[in-house]
C-alpha cells in the first residue's frame, strides 16, 4: 500500500511543483522532444532512420553515463549543486544541436543532453523523495510524471509549426530556450528542499530484510523490461505512424494525443495506487502498455493507432514513478543508492532499446517486429512486478515477526 499520510504536515505544494517542473525538463525537453523533432531532421537534414535510432542511443548512453556519475557524487556533491549543473548543460546542449549538421557532432550532443537528463533527475529525486516519505506519500512520485505529459503536448504543438517556418534549427533553438526558462524556475521551488531533506531520517531496519532485497530486485528487472520497450514507441512514435495510410499528414497529432494522457494519468494513477497498492498497479500499467503495441500491430487504422497512442500515453510515464516510489519505501535510508542503480539499469536499457527497434524496423521495413518484441518484454515485465508484489507481502511478515 502507499503509507499512510501525515496529517501533520502541510501538502508539499512547493515541492510538487518544483519536481513536475524538472521532470518537464529532464524528460519532456531532455528526451522526448527529439520524438517530434525527427521527422523535421530526417526530412531537412536527411537523417536515416537507422542513424536516428542510433542518436536516441547515444542520448540513452549519456543518460546511463550521467546515472553512473551522479549516484556516485551525489552525496559529495550535494543535489543542488548537481540540479544546477544538469540545467545547465540541457540548455547548452539543445541549443548546439541547432549548431552543427554532421552525425558524429549530434551524436556528441545527444550524450552531453543525456547526461543532464541523468543529472537533473537523480538530484530532483533525491530532494523530492525525502519530503514525500516524510509525508507520507511516496505515490506522488508519480503525480511528477505529469509534467513530461506537459512538455509533450507543447513541445509537440509548437515544434512541427516552427520547423516549417524556420527549419529545424529554429525547433531546437525553441527547445533550448524553454530549458532556460524551466530551468530558473525549477531552481527556484526545489532550492528550500534541502534543508528539509536534511532532516529527514529512515529506517535502516526495513532494507535489512530479505524479502525487502527480493522485491527490490524483481521490481528493478520490471523497470529494465519497461525501459527496454518503452523506448522503441517512445522514439519512433511519430515515424511509426507517419508510415500508416490515412494520417500520414497528422502523425504529429498522435504523439500530442500521447502527451494530452500523460497529464491526467499521472494524476489518476498514483491515487488508484495509493488505494490498491504501488507494485500491483504498476503490473497492471506494465500489461496496458503491451496491450498498446498489439494495438498498433493489430489495428493498423487511423482509429486504432490513436487509441493505441493513447492507451500508451496514460501507462508508459506512470511506471517509473510508481517503481521508483516503491523502492523509495522498501530501501528506507539507502534510498538514494537503491534508485541510483534501477536508473543505471534502465539507461542500459534505453541505449538497447530504439538502436535493437530501429535496427529491426530497417531489416524488415516495418516496425511490426519491433513492437511485438516490446509487447512480449511488458507482458513478461508486468507478471515479474507480481512477483515483487509477493515479496513485499514476506517482508511485511519479516517485520511484524
Amino acid at each position: 500500500m502507499g503509507g499512510a499520510v501525515n496529517t501533520k504536515i502541510k501538502f508539499p505544494f512547493r515541492t510538487v511543483s518544483g519536481g513536475v517542473v524538472a521532470m518537464f525538463l529532464a524528460f519532456g525537453v531532455g528526451r522526448f522532444a527529439y520524438t517530434p523533432l525527427l521527422p523535421l531532421m530526417q526530412e531537412q537534414a536527411g537523417l536515416g532512420l537507422d542513424m536516428a535510432g542510433y542518436l536516441a542511443s547515444m542520448m540513452y548512453l549519456g543518460y546511463l553515463t550521467g546515472s553512473i556519475i551522479v549516484t556516485k557524487t551525489l552525496p559529495r556533491f550535494g543535489a543542488i549543486r548537481i540540479l544546477r549543473f544538469g540545467l545547465i548543460l540541457l540548455a547548452l546542449g539543445t541549443w548546439s544541436m541547432s549548431a552543427g549538421d554532421l552525425f558524429l557532432y549530434w551524436a556528441v550532443v545527444m550524450f552531453g543532453v543525456g547526461v543532464s537528463s541523468a543529472a537533473i533527475f537523480l538530484a530532483a529525486l533525491s530532494l523530492v523523495l525525502g519530503v514525500f516519505l516524510e509525508y507520507g506519500a511516496v505515490w506522488l512520485i508519480a503525480f511528477l510524471y505529469s509534467g513530461i505529459g506537459a512538455a509533450i503536448v507543447l513541445i509537440g504543438f509548437s515544434v512541427p509549426k516552427i520547423g516549417l517556418a524556420i527549419g529545424w534549427q529554429g525547433a531546437w533553438t525553441f527547445v533550448a530556450l524553454t530549458a532556460v526558462m524551466g530551468g530558473s524556475l525549477c531552481l527556484m521551488l526545489l532550492s528550500p528542499c534541502r534543508r528539509r531533506y536534511e532532516k529527514v531520517s529512515s529506517d535502516e531496519t526495513a532494507w535489512a530484510a530479505t524479502a525487502a532485497k527480493s522485491a527490490a530486485f524483481y521490481l528493478i528487472t520490471a523497470y529494465f523490461l519497461h525501459g527496454f520497450a518503452y523506448t522503441i514507441g517512445g522514439t519512433f512514435m511519430v515515424a511509426m505512424l507517419a508510415n500508416f495510410s490515412g494520417i500520414q499528414g497528422h502523425a504529429q497529432m498522435g504523439w500530442i494525443l500521447v502527451g494530452a494522457m500523460v497529464i491526467p494519468s499521472c494524476v489518476i494513477w498514483p491515487l488508484i495506487a495509493s488505494r490498491a497498492g504501488e507494485i500491483k498497479t504498476t503490473a497492471f500499467l506494465l500489461a496496458l502498455l503491451a496491450v498498446s503495441n498489439i494495438i498498433v500491430v493489430c489495428w493498423q487504422t487511423p482509429v486504432g493507432v490513436l487509441i493505441a497512442a493513447g492507451v500508451f500515453g496514460s501507462s508508459f510515464l506512470v511506471i517509473p514513478g510508481l517503481v521508483l516510489g516503491s523502492l523509495g519505501r522498501l530501501a528506507g535510508s539507502r534510498k538514494d543508492e537503491v534508485s541510483g542503480f534501477a536508473t543505471i539499469m534502465f539507461g542500459i536499457a534505453m541505449v538497447l532499446g530504439p538502436s535493437v527497434g530501429g535496427l529491426i524496423a530497417k531489416l524488415t521495413g516495418s516496425f511490426d517486429w519491433s513492437l511485438i518484441m516490446a509487447c512480449v518484454a511488458l507482458f513478461l515485465a508486468s507478471g515479474i512486478a507480481l512477483m515483487a508484489e509477493r515479496a513485499t507481502k514476506r517482508r511485511r511478515t519479516e517485520i511484524v515477526s
